[in-house]
């Protein structure tokens, strides 16, 4: 574990702007239980800064880069007090940073980050993991599923509900044996975990021109399993996002929103590894975080993809921002 910086930026904690900055702290267990026992939800942002899944899918490296750039621009972005919507975060959240999850592979790496998710989930706590490459959203998946397990202290295996917003599914067979950043929802649908809790998938905005008819008919072969291709949302993709994603999961399923920045139209969010020239507009990114803060079943968040490499500004921007409407939404 690497852990982030949270010193603050001097000029931003004036007293008549605060920004998001005033809200994080060091990640720790006591101030996590001390949050919940004063009534706040607890968000833990993670970071996971890797993109050997992505050079092994023969992708653009650089997604390694994301956390640091995501926390340049976090202290500084977002007001506390919202006075457009009449929200104050103070009120209702406490953020954290826990740091970057840092091993020696990626395979440990995955490890790693399922066990501190597991640990976070089953502490009551709502990780905001920023990657890195979208295979970090497997060991998120059972990481999230262990938490919930320990936390219901039951033997049954959890009820999970989880959505990739995504230009791609994400189904691709293992190379060489390895996983990649093209991977995570195969391993994901052919786990025991998932499978034994009778779990739920969405693929939602995936691109038709960039998606195997082959990869599509393996999601879809999968009980409780479907895709909501893009031009069947826009443009009204936060209003589709509420019926076809969050009223279609059990009520009682831990949700997992799983956000792949290249489901973005690039002109929003030029700096990933595979740049769309159609999709989402960053007003439906925020929009469809703000809807999935304020539902309660909601337990894990994860961002992939953000490449600082290639653009360094707008795109970390928008993850920060995608961060602040889920806070907003959480309120």
């Amino acid at each position: 574990r690497v852990h982030g910086d949270t010193r603050l930026v001097n000029s931003l904690m004036a007293t008549d702007d605060p920004r998001m900055g005033t809200l994080l702290r060091s990640y720790s267990a006591e101030g996590v239980v001390d949050a919940l026992a004063n009534g706040l939800r607890a968000v833990v942002v993670v970071g996971f800064p890797h993109d050997e899944g992505v050079r092994r899918n023969g992708g653009r490296v650089g997604a390694a880069a994301a956390p640091a750039a995501f926390r340049e621009f976090l202290p500084r972005l977002g007001t506390v007090v919202n006075p457009e919507l009449g929200i104050d975060l103070r009120t209702a959240v406490a953020l954290f940073d826990y740091g970057d999850v840092v091993c020696a592979d990626l395979e440990s790496s995955h490890a790693e980050l399922r066990r501190v998710v597991g640990l976070l989930v089953a502490a009551g706590a709502l990780p905001f993991v920023v990657g890195g490459g979208n295979d970090q959203s497997f060991p998120n998946a059972m990481g999230l599923i262990d938490g919930l397990k320990a936390r219901s202290q039951v033997a049954v295996a959890p009820k999970v509900g989880v959505v990739n917003v995504d230009a791609h599914l994400d189904v691709r067979p293992l190379k060489e044996g390895r996983v990649h950043s093209g991977s995570p929802f195969r391993l994901m649908l052919e786990s025991l975990e998932f499978r034994a809790g009778e779990s739920s998938f969405v693929e939602f905005a995936a691109h038709g021109s960039q998606c195997s008819a082959e990869h599509a008919a393996f999601v879809l072969a999968h009980p409780r399993s479907s895709i909501v291709w893009l031009s069947k949302l826009l443009p009204t993709a936060p209003q589709a996002f509420q019926r076809t994603v969050l009223e279609s999961f059990d009520r009682d399923a831990g949700v997992f929103l799983s956000f792949d920045l290249d489901a973005v139209v690039s002109d929003a969010a030029p700096g990933v590894s595979c740049p769309a020239a159609v999709g989402l507009s960053a007003e439906d990114a925020f929009a469809i975080c703000r809807l999935s803060g304020a539902d309660p079943r909601v337990a894990l968040v994860d961002v992939s993809e953000l490449n600082p490499l290639i653009e360094g500004y707008r795109t970390p921007r928008v993850v920060v921002f995608m961060l602040y409407n889920f806070l907003l939404g959480l309120a």
